[in-house]
C-alpha cells in the first residue's frame, strides 16, 4: 500500500511541474484518436490498420481519402532494434526506402550512412514537420515513421518536394491515468567482418613471389631467405622476427552496449503530457591502456530529454509545446579512428613487433614517429566532440466553430540550435628499431596540448500558419487547407547569409458517399540563393480514388472483401540545388591582374567561377498509381503502387569546357533521368485464441534511364550513356587472365600503350579490344555494370502466445554490384610495404593457371591490372538477418506480488547473420562496409521493461 501511494505521489509532483512549466492549471480535456487496432495491441509488433487514419505532411485524413504513397512503421516496430540511430531500425521495413551503410561504430548520426527513396536521394528528414539536424533520438520518443513517396504526398513542401521526405514524428501525451515506464538495456556489439591479413611467414613467401613476378623470367635475389622465413614461422626472436596480429592486438573482440530510458505520459485536468529521458553509452572496440588517465577508446555517451505537453487552455484553444535537449560525446584516440584502422588494413604482420625488450614502441626506417598502430591507440592523447541540440517547439491550434463548424486555425513556431565542437589533447610518440642490441630512434615524443573549436553551429528557424476547414454534409465530406511556411537555416561558422525556404500552399480534398475522393494541391515556393527572377516557382498535383469496397455489389457479392481502393496521383514538384549565391559574380583579391600603366596601375581582383543567373530548381514530374486491399476483416492487407519519375533540370557541371575560358564554369540546369518502378508491401495477421501471428513483407523494384546527359560526341555508341541506367559504371571489360607468355606475345593481342607487352606477365588482366583497333585504348571502355534493375526487399514475422512473444526481421537485395579494388583487394601497394590478405592466397601461379580467379601478385604499381574494369566488379546481393527480438511479459499476478503491474524481460539483437555472393570472394568482407572504415557492428542486447 505504501509502494502505490508513493508511486501516485510521483505521478502527481510530475504532473505539477509540467503544469508550472506551461502556466496552466485548468481546462477541457481534448479526445485523443484510439490507436492502430493490429495483431497486438499492447505487444511489440503491431501492424498498422488500413482503418487508421494517416498522418500527412500537413495534418491527416481518415484512410478511405488518402491517395497519397505513404509508408509507415510505429514504435513497437522501432524499439526492437539496439541502435543509437533511429534510422538503423528502418531496413528492410519500407517499400521505397532503400538504407545502406559505408561505416559503423559509435558516433553515427546521419554520418557513414545514404539513404534513398524509389531510387533518388533523399535530402529530407522531418521531426515534428520541421527538418532538423539530429537522427539519434532514441525510438521510446518517436510514435511513428513515414516515408513520403509521391508528388501528391510532397508537393506542399515546395522547393524541397522532389525527391521524397522521412517524417518522424514523436509521441504526444494521451487520455488517461499517469503511466510510467522503465527501461534498462545492456550488450555487447563485435564486428561482422574484419580483414584477416597473412601471416608474416606467408608474407614473405607470397612477397618473394610478387618480386620475382615483376622480373619476369629472369631471376631475382628473394627478399627473404628461406631461414627468415622459418624465424617468422616459428618465432623463435619475435623482436627480430615479429609476427603481429595487429587486429587482435588493437582491437577488443567486443565492447560494450547500455541504454537507460524513462518516460511518463498521460493527462491531467486540461492537458496531456510525454516526457522521456535516455540515456545511451556505446563503447568502441579500441583497446586502452591502464598508464594513461584518460579514455582514448572510441565512446558515445549521449543524454536526451523530450517533454511533449498539450494543454486545452479552453475548450476551443490547443497548446502543443515539444521541448528537446541532446547532449552527446564521442570520444576517440588522439590521432582519431580513422587513422587506426588504415593502419590496421595495410599494415603487414611483419612490419615491427609492438615492444622492444626495454618496453619502448618499435617502429623501423620504413614505419616511423607515430606509424607504431599500438601508439596510436593509446599513446598519441585523446579527442572529444560535443554535441548539444536544443529544440522548442509551439503550436497553437484555435477551433472557429464560432465562424462555421471544422474551420480550425493553427500557428506553429520552431527553434532549433546544434553546436558540434571538437576538443583535441594530442600528442606524439617516438618508436625505436631494435637491430642487433641496437636502438635506432625515430620521431619525436611531445607533450601534450590543448586545441580545438567549433566545427559547425548552426540555427534552423521554421515558422508555419495554416487555415483548414474539415466538414462533411450528408454524403460529401471537404477539407480544405492552406498554409504558409518559412524555414531559416544560419551557419554560425560561417559568413553566409541564412538559407531560407518559403512555401505557400493549399490542398483540396473531397470524397463522396466513402467512394469517389479527388484531391489537388498546390504550392508557390522560393529560395533566396536563386536570381530573384528564377527564385519562385509553382508546384501542383492531383489524384483520384475509388473505394470499391463500399459499392454495392462489392459488399453484397465479396463480402470477404474488407478494403478495396485504387488510386492514382501526377504532380509537378521541384527540388533546390544550388550553390551559395551563385547568381551572383564573386571575386577573389589574389593573383589577379594588372592594369594600366604608370601612375594609374592598378592590380584586379581574379574571378571565381562564372555566375549563372538563370539557374533553376530542379524539377520532376511524378506519376503514382496504387491498389489497397484487405480480405477477410484486413487478416490479409496488400499495398501496390507503379511509379513513373521524370525528373529534369537536373544541376550538373557543363561538358562542353575549355581551358581557355580562365574560369571555373557554371552549373547548369540539363540534366534529365527517369526512374520507375513497383512497391509492394503484403501483411498477414491472425489471432487464434492466445496465439497471434502476423508475417509481412515487402518489395521494391526500381529502374532507371538517362534520357538527357548533354555529352560531347562520342567515336563509338557504346560510350554514350543516354539511354542506360542512371549510375551505370563504366570501364574496361576483362575477359580473363593472361596465362602464358605466348598468349602475351601474340600478335592478336591488343594491349594499352601505357603497358605495352614488355612489361605484362602471365596472370595480368587481359581486356576486350572492343573496337577491334589493335590496342587497348579509351575507346574500348563501355558499360561494365549491372543494367538490372535494383531490387530490396524485407520480411517480418513474429507471434506471441501467453506473455511470450518474437519477432524476426530479414532484409536482403537482388542485382547489386560493388567495385572493389585496390592495395585491400591486389595487396604488396604502396612499393611492397602494404599489407596482403588471405584473399591473396588464391592468386594466379603456373600451378593455377587454367583454374585462378584472381592476378598474379606484384609490388608497388601495375598499370594494366589496376585499371577501372568489370574484373573488380563484383555481384553482391546480400540477405541480413537483421534483427530478432524475444521477450517474455510475467503475468501480471506474478508482477504484482512485488509492487509492478508489469515486466518485461527481452533480449534482440542487430545484424545477426549475413550471407553475401562477395563472401565467394572475400569470407573476410561485409558486403557492405569493408577496407580501412570501422566495421558494422553486429549487437547482442538484453533487457528489462517495467511498466507502472
Amino acid at each position: 500500500m505504501k509502494k502505490k501511494l508513493c508511486l501516485q505521489g510521483v505521478c502527481r509532483l510530475l504532473s505539477c511541474l509540467l503544469i508550472n512549466i506551461i502556466g496552466i492549471s485548468s481546462g477541457a480535456a481534448q479526445t485523443v484518436s484510439d490507436t492502430a487496432a493490429g495483431v497486438f495491441k499492447e505487444g511489440r509488433d503491431t501492424i498498422i490498420s488500413p482503418q487508421q487514419p494517416v498522418e500527412l505532411l500537413f495534418g491527416k485524413l481518415p484512410s478511405h481519402r488518402v491517395l497519397q504513397s505513404i509508408s509507415t512503421v510505429t514504435t513497437p516496430q522501432l524499439v526492437t532494434t539496439p541502435s543509437p540511430n533511429i534510422l538503423q531500425a528502418l531496413p528492410g521495413r519500407m517499400a521505397g526506402l532503400n538504407i545502406g551503410f559505408s561505416s559503423g561504430g559509435p558516433g553515427l548520426d546521419g554520418n557513414g550512412m545514404f539513404f534513398n527513396i524509389r531510387g533518388a536521394r533523399a535530402q529530407i528528414i522531418l521531426i515534428d514537420g520541421v527538418e532538423r539536424g539530429y537522427l539519434s533520438i532514441n525510438p521510446e520518443q518517436v510514435e511513428s515513421i513515414s516515408v513520403l513517396k509521391d508528388a501528391l504526398s510532397t508537393v506542399m513542401f515546395g522547393q524541397r518536394s522532389s525527391y521524397g521526405i522521412i517524417a518522424i514524428r514523436t509521441k504526444k501525451g494521451d487520455v488517461g491515468k499517469p503511466r510510467i515506464s522503465f527501461t534498462a538495456q545492456t550488450g555487447f556489439e563485435t564486428p561482422i567482418a574484419l580483414p584477416k591479413p597473412l601471416s608474416a611467414w606467408q608474407y614473405a613467401t607470397l612477397y618473394n613471389e610478387a618480386r620475382q613476378n615483376d622480373a619476369g623470367n629472369t631471376p631475382v635475389t628473394p627478399q627473404y631467405t628461406q631461414a627468415q622465413i622459418d624465424a617468422y614461422k616459428n618465432q623463435t626472436d619475435p623482436y627480430a622476427w615479429p609476427n603481429v596480429d595487429w587486429y587482435n592486438t588493437v582491437l577488443n573482440k567486443r565492447a560494450g552496449v547500455e541504454r537507460y530510458n524513462l518516460n511518463i505520459q498521460g493527462s491531467g485536468k486540461g492537458f496531456r503530457y510525454f516526457v522521456d529521458l535516455d540515456n545511451m553509452r556505446e563503447k568502441g572496440i579500441i583497446k586502452t591502456s591502464d598508464i594513461n588517465k584518460y579514455n582514448t577508446n572510441a565512446q558515445l555517451n549521449r543524454y536526451s530529454l523530450r517533454s511533449n505537453v498539450g494543454v486545452d487552455v479552453t475548450p476551443v484553444t490547443f497548446v502543443q509545446l515539444n521541448l528537446f535537449g541532446r547532449f552527446q560525446r564521442y570520444n576517440q584516440p588522439g590521432g582519431g579512428v580513422g587513422g587506426i584502422f588504415s593502419s590496421l588494413l595495410t599494415t603487414p604482420q611483419l612490419a615491427y613487433p609492438v615492444f622492444n625488450p626495454n618496453g619502448t614502441l618499435a617502429g623501423s626506417d620504413k614505419y616511423q614517429g607515430n606509424a607504431n598502430i599500438w601508439g596510436q591507440a593509446v599513446a598519441r592523447g585523446y579527442q572529444f566532440q560535443d554535441v548539444r541540440d536544443i529544440a522548442v517547439d509551439l503550436e497553437v491550434t484555435q477551433k472557429l466553430d464560432v465562424l462555421t463548424k471544422g474551420l480550425v486555425l493553427k500557428a506553429k513556431a520552431s527553434n532549433n540550435n546544434t553546436t558540434y565542437f571538437t576538443t583535441t589533447r594530442g600528442k606524439n610518440f617516438e618508436v625505436f628499431q631494435y637491430q642487433n642490441g641496437a636502438y635506432t630512434k625515430y620521431g619525436a615524443t611531445t607533450e601534450q596540448t590543448t586545441g580545438g573549436g567549433a566545427n559547425e553551429r548552426y540555427r534552423i528557424v521554421y515558422l508555419e500558419g495554416s487555415l483548414g476547414y474539415d466538414r462533411t454534409f450528408n454524403k460529401h465530406a471537404f477539407s480544405v487547407l492552406t498554409n504558409a511556411s518559412q524555414q531559416s537555416r544560419l551557419a554560425f561558422n560561417t559568413t553566409n547569409l541564412p538559407e531560407n525556404y518559403t512555401a505557400w500552399s493549399g490542398r483540396l480534398n473531397y470524397c463522396f458517399d466513402e467512394r469517389y475522393v479527388a484531391e489537388g494541391a498546390v504550392s508557390y515556393a522560393g529560395y533566396n540563393w536563386l536570381a530573384p527572377a528564377k527564385r519562385w516557382a509553382t508546384y501542383w498535383a492531383g489524384g483520384i480514388g475509388w473505394n470499391l469496397h463500399k459499392e454495392a455489389f462489392i459488399s453484397r457479392n465479396l463480402p470477404f472483401i474488407s478494403n478495396l481502393k485504387l488510386r492514382a496521383n501526377y504532380g509537378l514538384t521541384g527540388q533546390v540545388n544550388a550553390g551559395y549565391f551563385s547568381y551572383i559574380q564573386t571575386y577573389f583579391g589574389a593573383n589577379g591582374y594588372w592594369f594600366g600603366s604608370g601612375s594609374s596601375l592598378d592590380k584586379s581582383s581574379g574571378e571565381n567561377a562564372i555566375a549563372n543567373t538563370g539557374l533553376t530548381p530542379e524539377k520532376a514530374k511524378k506519376f503514382d498509381a496504387g491498389i489497397d486491399l484487405g480480405l477477410w476483416n484486413n487478416k490479409l492487407t496488400i499495398t501496390a503502387d507503379y511509379f513513373f519519375n521524370k525528373f529534369y533540370d537536373l544541376v550538373a557541371a557543363p561538358t562542353l569546357t575549355t581551358a581557355v575560358f580562365g574560369a571555373g564554369y557554371p552549373l547548369q540546369n540539363y540534366q534529365r533521368f527517369n526512374y520507375w518502378g513497383t512497391d509492394i508491401s503484403l501483411t498477414w495477421q491472425q489471432r487464434l485464441k492466445a496465439f497471434n501471428y502476423f508475417v509481412s513483407g515487402n518489395f521494391s523494384l526500381v529502374q532507371s534511364k538517362v534520357v538527357y546527359n548533354a555529352e560531347l560526341p562520342k567515336n563509338y555508341d557504346y560510350q554514350i550513356t543516354t539511354g542506360k541506367p542512371v549510375g551505370l559504371q563504366y570501364g574496361y571489360t576483362a575477359i580473363g587472365l593472361f596465362r602464358s607468355y605466348e598468349e602475351i606475345n601474340d600478335p592478336a593481342t591488343a594491349v594499352m600503350p601505357s603497358s605495352p607487352k614488355s612489361s605484362l606477365r602471365p596472370g595480368d588482366i587481359r581486356y576486350l579490344d572492343r573496337n577491334g583497333d589493335g590496342q587497348i585504348t579509351v575507346d574500348d571502355q563501355a558499360p561494365i555494370g549491372n543494367a538490372k534493375p535494383t531490387v530490396y526487399y524485407g520480411l517480418n514475422t513474429g507471434f506471441s502466445f501467453k506473455g511470450l512473444d518474437l519477432s524476426i526481421l530479414i532484409q536482403g537485395t537482388f542485382n547489386r554490384q560493388s567495385y572493389v579494388s585496390g592495395d585491400f583487394m591486389n595487396g604488396y601497394g604502396n612499393s611492397g610495404q602494404n599489407n596482403a590478405y588471405e584473399y591473396n592466397l588464391g592468386r594466379f601461379t603456373a600451378a593455377t593457371a587454367e583454374t585462378a580467379k584472381q592476378p598474379r601478385l606484384w609490388l608497388g604499381n601495375n598499370t594494366n591490372n589496376t585499371q577501372t574494369s568489370s574484373f573488380w566488379l563484383k555481384d553482391n546481393d546480400f540477405v541480413r538477418l537483421k534483427n530478432v527480438e524475444i521477450g517474455y511479459t510475467f503475468p501480471e499476478k506474478w508482477s504484482r506480488k512485488i509492487g509492478i503491474p508489469s515486466a518485461r524481460l527481452f533480449a534482440n539483437g542487430l545484424n545477426l547473420l549475413t550471407w553475401a555472393e562477395i563472401h565467394d570472394l572475400r569470407k573476410d568482407m561485409d558486403p557492405e562496409v569493408w577496407g580501412a572504415s570501422y566495421p558494422i557492428m553486429k549487437i547482442f542486447n538484453f533487457g528489462i521493461n517495467i511498466k507502472f
